[in-house]
């Protein structure tokens, strides 16, 4: 029996961001190259630990599903959390010189472009 709710396009989402996220350094490099690996950076912080819980949370659907659904979110939550703090650490830890303020402004800018693009995702419908 097939499920008449389909699963969001959370992976266009991803590829949007990233596609942006692009953007901006490709403009950004030329200026500054510290500051363009700041933004890579920041960018990737955000888009890889969303996807991954996107990828998670989304992969069941239907009433039926729901206790898995409900697992999945938990798990994906826990992980996302997880990956973002070891992806800041790292990112703390391992590269100098690190233009912080452009790391933490390309990381709220990917939030903000996710949610305009779940916006855009949900009024398609």
């Amino acid at each position: 029996m097939r499920t008449t709710i389909e699963a969001p396009p959370v992976g266009r989402i991803a590829k949007t961001q990233i596609l942006i996220l692009f953007v901006v350094v490709a403009v950004v490099a030329p200026l500054d190259i510290k500051t363009a690996y700041s933004v890579l950076i920041g960018g990737i912080i955000q888009i890889v630990p969303q996807a991954y819980f996107s990828l998670l949370a989304f992969r069941y659907v239907g009433a039926k599903q729901a206790p898995k659904i409900l697992s999945a979110i938990q798990k994906g939550e826990a992980g996302k959390l997880l990956l973002t703090a070891l992806l800041f650490g790292l990112s703390f830890g391992l590269i100098s010189p690190l233009d912080v303020p452009a790391l933490f402004l390309a990381y709220g800018a990917m939030i903000i472009v996710q949610w305009f693009c779940v916006a855009k995702t949900l009024n398609c419908k």
